[in-house]
């Protein structure tokens, strides 16, 4: 099933990023990917919209140092949104 409100697709792309972190392959865009998405969610953006129209050229011009930076940046947010779900769905 496709989630089209934001907190699913967002639900979604917290799911993806676990997956990535817990994997011993380094997927670089799928972090960008959700990086980008997560940025776009806490703008209060339409998340069906930038999902539809991202492309990775997007990071063409963001410096390594402001990708790591916005990176952890990334983790913490997708740890708190975890936490978050987690007592939602009653998972604590």
């Amino acid at each position: 099933m496709v989630t089209t409100s934001n907190d699913g697709i967002m639900s979604e792309y917290l799911i993806k990023y676990g997956i990535v972190k817990a994997s011993e392959r380094e997927r670089p865009t799928n972090l960008l990917e959700t990086l980008y998405m997560a940025e776009r969610y806490q703008a209060g953006d339409d998340l069906k919209s930038a999902r539809a129209n991202y492309d990775h050229s997007v990071w063409n011009d963001v410096s390594t140092s402001e990708v790591d930076r916005r990176l952890s940046a990334l983790d913490i947010f997708m740890n708190e949104l975890a936490r978050n779900r987690a007592a939602m769905w009653g998972l604590n």
